[in-house]
């Protein structure tokens, strides 16, 4: 495919991205992530936004300590479900950046958008995280109409838990979402793959030992090869049309090419798109690449992107 140069505006984002800091903020030492979490939630406390609840019909419930954020549009037209599930390493909240992400596909589609607030890091693991996103999603699951079209979005570590559970649901009985869409997935725990540290050079939001130290923390008895909580391992066979958004400077840009090859190899269609220069969860940002690649998550949901077959490759470069 010819080549496509980079926006001035996606350059500009890096840059700003790289000025503030975040990923410095990323940049542990033994010893600093505890704080540092707790510094990050007092700030990011998953409240819903005001301007939100004047937008849209928002619904915020707590159940045996579960709490679920319905987001409904006002229109009615070609309703669609969506599940979302956030990332930020296990131990950041459901923040703006993710707000504006929710509001942008719900108006967008004038869909019904479920958010689970799931416990992060340091009281709770990925099990406990998993466990309270299960709950919160059949709970949801049953309060829908039974011939509802159900997408599930999720991006970086939340793509772990959302393939997840996916794959669990699916084996439990419970029909497979008709879309997956993963948003620079972070599906392998392992951090053991040397091209993450070529990639974290360029990507101006995360470093290799924060996920590194997340992980560690996150997974129970650091069994990094467990499909519950590596599910690139697990079985991608009916976790519905798996969609794969990633870029080349982000760090996670190698588990997405893993995700790809493993979906490859045990013969799972897949949409995937590759964009050139691009950074992690670039489609959250307004650039035009990150606006193209939104546009295409709504094809996948409204059906108007081709339907995988077998070796569904997208390469913008």
């Amino acid at each position: 495919m010819n080549s496509v140069e980079e926006s001035s505006r996606s350059r500009a984002v890096k840059w700003l991205l790289r000025l503030s800091g975040v990923k410095a903020l990323t940049e542990w030492t033994d010893g600093d992530i505890l704080s540092w979490i707790i510094k990050r939630q007092l700030v990011w406390d998953a409240t819903v936004p005001h301007w939100l609840t004047q937008r849209h019909e928002v619904t915020d419930t707590t159940k045996d300590g579960i709490r679920t954020v319905r987001i409904a549009a006002s229109k009615e037209n070609n309703k669609q479900y969506l599940y979302y599930v956030h990332g930020g390493g296990f131990l950041m909240e459901m923040y703006f950046l993710y707000w504006l992400f929710a509001d942008r596909i719900t108006s967008s589609l004038g869909a019904e958008l479920a958010v689970p607030i799931y416990p992060l890091l340091p009281e709770a693991n990925m099990e406990v995280c998993f466990q309270a996103i299960l709950a919160s999603y059949q709970r949801w699951y049953k309060t829908i109409p039974k011939d509802a079209k159900i997408h599930i979005i999720a991006d970086s570590s939340g793509c772990s838990l959302a393939l997840r559970l996916a794959q669990e649901t699916v084996a439990s009985g419970v029909p497979a979402p008709e879309n997956l869409i993963l948003i620079s997935p972070w599906v392998d725990m392992n951090i053991s793959d040397k091209r993450l540290d070529i990639y974290e050079q360029d990507d101006p939001f995360i470093s290799v030992e924060a996920l590194r130290e997340c992980a560690a923390m996150a997974v129970p008895d650091q069994d990094y090869d467990d499909p519950r909580y590596s599910p690139l391992y697990g079985n991608l066979s009916g976790i519905g049309r798996l969609s794969v958004f990633t870029g080349t400077a982000d760090t996670l840009y190698p588990n997405a090419l893993a995700l790809r090859n493993q979906a490859t190899l045990a013969h799972v269609p897949i949409n995937y798109y590759e964009h050139n220069g691009m950074f992690h969860i670039y489609p959250h940002f307004l650039v035009a690449e990150g606006r193209q690649a939104f546009a295409m998550i709504k094809k996948i949901i409204t059906g108007k992107a081709p339907d995988p077959q077998g070796r569904g490759f997208t390469i913008i470069r």
